[in-house]
C-alpha cells in the first residue's frame, strides 16, 4: 500500500507530494533531463522523456500540448507547484500521472528547479523519471 505524502521543495521549506513505496527506483537510464525557457515556455528534452510521453524524438514540443497529457489532478498540482517555485525561486518534486501520445498511462517522478539571472527566474530545469512499475506494483 502506498502512502501519499505531500512534498514540494522551495528554498529552505519543504512540502512533499510523493508516494512512498518499498520498491526500489528503476535505473537512472529511465530518467531524462528537461529544460523550459520561461521567456517563451519553449521546452527541450533528452531522449528518455520522449519515450516516457510516447512521442517520437523528432516531435515538436509545445508546452500546452504536453501539459494536456497530464491527468487532471497531476496537471493541477504540477501547475500550482510550478507557479510557486517560479515565484519563490525554489524547487519541487512530485509524482505525476500522464497519458502519453501513444495512449499509455504512466507515472513519472518530476523534479524541477528554477535558474535565475540577476534575481529574475529565467528557466526551469530538472529530471523526469518513469516510475510506472513502482506505482503499479
Amino acid at each position: 500500500m502506498h502512502a501519499i505524502i505531500p512534498q514540494v521543495e522551495l528554498g529552505s521549506r519543504t512540502w512533499r507530494h510523493a508516494t512512498r513505496s518499498a520498491e526500489p527506483m528503476r535505473p537512472a537510464a529511465c530518467a531524462g533531463r528537461w529544460h523550459c525557457d520561461l521567456a517563451d515556455d519553449s521546452l527541450s528534452w533528452s531522449p528518455p522523456i520522449f519515450a516516457l510521453f510516447g512521442l517520437d524524438p523528432a516531435s515538436p514540443l509545445d508546452r500546452d500540448t504536453i501539459v494536456e497529457m497530464y491527468e487532471p489532478d497531476s496537471r493541477m498540482l504540477m501547475e500550482q507547484l510550478r507557479a510557486r517555485a517560479i515565484e519563490e525561486r525554489g524547487s519541487f518534486t512530485m509524482e505525476a500521472r500522464i497519458r502519453g501520445a501513444d495512449g499509455a498511462v504512466r507515472w513519472m517522478l518530476l523534479t524541477a528547479d528554477v535558474a535565475c539571472h540577476n534575481g529574475r527566474p529565467t528557466q526551469l530545469y530538472g529530471v523526469k523519471q518513469d516510475i510506472t512499475l513502482e506505482m503499479t506494483a
